[in-house]
């Protein structure tokens, strides 16, 4: 219960309950200064430290279990200045070089003019007995970095920059950070990474620039083409780039054509000739330096090796198909016999085709002959997933291709390089449709001309997550041998699953089955299509089949064989709903005795598994944001960390939390990695996936919640590379008409690069 007026409380910051770093809310207790006793705060608290003296305003409010506490709405804050109040401040572990021992060593010796000691007159600090020059170095550059962090904190913190994303400000400009924001707020929107030009923009004109400035105009323009870049294209169409930025800073689209000019002949930003699929012109485009790098890089690299004399030693077709037949034991078909010749023959082969058509029978092929001939193998791809598949296909190791190219610290670029090669004969990429034009001119600059490139993939899935369109840009090169897979071999025929995926390809927008209760479920078969019309049923269903149907075999464990996708992140069917309700169904101790029935009234099953996310963590739990993380949680890397070796797509197991609740450690492929409290923003919760980052994986069980709420964004590609993830069984459990939806919708958005035009230049 709530008091209905604001009240006033001062007094000394004791101890810090909880503190969410992405959020700043915070749980503490404060001695008041006017009774001395002890109370309870919370709210938003942003870089409080215990020992500070906190003037705050807000409410009292009376909480059932835990008694009167005082929620905070402002505050403000001053340094402590009695003896208490800095030995508490200086033993927090804020200031580098300072514990509990020292911090009571210091302030004995220079009484109340501690504070003043430590920021005017370091060199004091050698009065007190322990206390070198190296240690004093290092109490009076964290002193400094913690005032910086103050002064940006307070004059940022209208603007929503969290203190995460101060810290990183004063750790990039030091003590001219906030002279640096208050002359060139832009700036601070392209160099830290998380701030955006919205909040840059926020800055800048709080702090007086003009609307129409031509600061503001240039950040705007590149801003909108990172947005168009987002969506993944590496070049960007005048006229769209000119109304998108008109919108944004709402100012004459005149005013914005002129700078574009500007900025294409200061190259910030470079002019090309935009073309569709047929070749027909589009009209005028721009690139960023980025892209064009890339795109270059690229070219260049695929045109050396194109037309580079190969390594391979002189293979006799027709003998080598002879001794794979009887060495495989297979039958291969036409199509079949064809790639492998091409990829044998040509220096550049793209092998494309859906599920089913024999993909992975050709590079098996591929390899057994080549190791047969001693020739140097090397396969690799985008994720650790599709890697660990390739492997066990081929019976060759396999890696992903940022551990394939080792990423090197003391260059901030990869080990193998245009200047260090990969070792190499013959380079395999399997799901080749993932890699983006970053990662593409990263590796293909590494190989050695002299090598052969096999690249793998299914060009109907969705494209990469990052800009580019790689695999079909190249399909379109006259550098590369292209061999598409059609046919349905025999034995796929008996999966329900691979017919379903080439069904929706060819437009059949209705499943060959559908249930419309639990009792129905057919074990017999590997797809089961459960009909339901609202978000409720749908994760009712749901958690049956992962809490209670599906564990029934020993053989499969609800964490790992299990992998829930969605078309949408938001929403009560999005990925964010679907894993707080999956964790606490799998990875609850205070839900572990709860089973889930199909004979049930369809309960209220948000009401059932959706735990408050205000309340603090539990000793087996680590918040952050809303999330509250687990011993025992699937989680899933979500950007690329060279530092640890981990990247983007690498999901692994958290195996412990620290005491403290400052950390956790991740098991990663066999690998245990820490992360500090600091880093969390790195990993998601992965029992749902959202299908973007399912791409390059496959999953004993797939389950896909598909209704009419993920309107926007259902599209064929879409459904079919949700599908086609799915190894031995696969659920959908929605709407018809939303499954119908995808599949008529086969208008996605052409990806727009520079890059074949630059591959046609470059071979002529």
């Amino acid at each position: 219960m709530h008091s209905n007026y604001t009240d006033n409380v001062s007094g000394v910051l004791e101890k810090i309950i909880f503190f969410n770093e992405e959020t700043s809310y915070c749980i503490a207790e404060l001695t008041t200064d006017i009774t001395n006793k002890k109370i309870t705060i919370y709210g938003s608290l942003a870089n409080i430290q215990c020992g500070e003296t906190l003037n705050l305003k807000g409410n009292w409010v009376e909480h059932e279990k835990h008694g009167t506490q005082f929620k905070v709405s402002t505050f403000t804050t001053k340094l402590p200045a009695s003896i208490h109040g800095i030995k508490k401040y200086l033993g927090s572990g804020l200031v580098r070089g300072i514990g509990k021992s020292y911090a009571n060593k210091i302030v004995n010796h220079f009484g109340t003019d501690t504070i003043n000691i430590i920021s005017e007159k370091s060199a004091r600090l050698a009065e007190v007995p322990g206390i070198g020059k190296s240690r004093i170095k290092s109490i009076r550059d964290a002193w400094e970095e913690q005032s910086a962090v103050r002064d940006v904190l307070l004059f940022l913190q209208t603007y929503g920059v969290t203190p995460s994303q101060c810290l990183k400000l004063v750790k990039k400009y030091g003590l001219n950070t906030k002279r640096i924001i208050q002359d060139q707020p832009y700036k601070i929107a392209n160099e830290i990474e998380r701030i955006g030009f919205k909040t840059a923009d926020q800055i800048a004109l709080n702090l007086g620039f003009p609307t129409n400035s031509k600061e503001r105009i240039h950040a705007g323009i590149l801003h909108s083409v990172y947005q168009i870049e987002e969506k993944g294209h590496t070049i960007s169409m005048v006229s769209e780039l000119v109304v998108y930025t008109a919108q944004l800073l709402t100012i004459e689209k005149e005013l914005i054509s002129h700078q574009i000019k500007y900025l294409i002949k200061i190259k910030k930003l470079f002019e090309v000739q935009a073309f569709g699929q047929k070749n027909e012109p589009l009209g005028l485009a721009v690139q960023s330096s980025r892209y064009a790098y890339h795109e270059s890089r690229i070219s260049e690299s695929i045109n050396l090796i194109s037309q580079s004399k190969s390594v391979l030693p002189k293979i006799k077709l027709d003998s080598a198909i002879e001794w794979i037949k009887e060495k495989s034991k297979i039958t291969f078909e036409k199509q079949q016999l064809i790639a492998v010749k091409t990829a044998l023959l040509n220096k550049v082969t793209i092998i494309t085709g859906g599920p089913g058509t024999g993909k992975t029978t050709i590079l098996r092929a591929v390899v057994d002959i080549l190791s047969a001939k001693r020739s140097k193998i090397v396969l690799a791809s985008p994720t650790g997933r599709a890697a660990q598949k390739l492997s066990a296909s081929t019976n060759k190791a396999a890696t992903t291709i940022h551990r394939l190219l080792k990423f090197d610290p003391s260059t901030g670029g990869f080990f193998y390089n245009k200047r260090n090669p990969i070792v190499c004969d013959c380079i395999i990429i399997d799901e080749a449709s993932m890699i983006d034009a970053i990662l593409a001119s990263a590796l293909f600059e590494a190989i050695p001309n002299e090598a052969h490139l096999i690249l793998v993939g299914d060009s109907d899935q969705l494209p990469s997550v990052g800009a580019g369109n790689i695999l079909s840009d190249l399909k379109h090169s006259p550098q590369c041998k292209v061999v598409r897979l059609e046919a349905i071999y025999r034995q796929s025929f008996e999966s329900q699953i691979i017919t379903t995926a080439h069904d929706i390809l060819h437009g059949v927008s209705k499943p060959n089955m559908s249930l419309q209760s639990l009792h129905h479920l057919d074990p017999k078969v590997d797809f089961n299509f459960i009909e339901v019309e609202d978000d409720e049923l749908m994760l009712k269903a749901l958690l049956y089949l992962v809490r209670d149907y599906l564990p029934k075999s020993e053989a499969i464990c609800p964490v790992e064989d299990i992998q829930v996708l969605s078309p949408m992140h938001k929403g009560n069917g999005g990925i964010q709903a679907l894993n707080q309700a999956l964790q606490t169904c799998l990875n609850d101790p205070l839900k572990s005795k709860e089973r889930i029935s199909k004979s049930d009234n369809y309960i209220s099953a948000k009401q059932t598994f959706f735990r408050e996310r205000t309340q603090k963590p539990l000793p087996h739990e680590i918040a952050f944001g809303t999330t509250f993380f687990r011993v025992g949680d699937k989680v899933i890397q979500t950007i690329n960390n060279y530092d640890k070796n981990v990247f983007n797509g690498d999901m692994g197991i958290i195996k412990s939390i620290s005491a403290d609740g400052t950390g956790l450690t991740i098991l990663f492929n066999e690998t245990q990695i820490e992360y500090k409290r600091n880093e969390l923003h790195e990993i998601q919760l992965a029992y749902a996936l959202s299908i973007h980052k399912s791409q390059g994986s496959e999953y004993p069980i797939v389950i896909l919640p598909l209704l009419k709420q993920h309107f926007i964004m259902l599209q064929r590609n879409l459904l079919y590379t949700a599908i086609t993830r799915a190894k031995e069984k696969l659920f959908i459990i929605g709407s018809l008409d939303a499954y119908a939806i995808a599949v008529r919708n086969n208008k996605t958005d052409t990806r727009r690069s520079n890059l074949i035009i630059k591959l046609k230049e470059i071979y002529q």
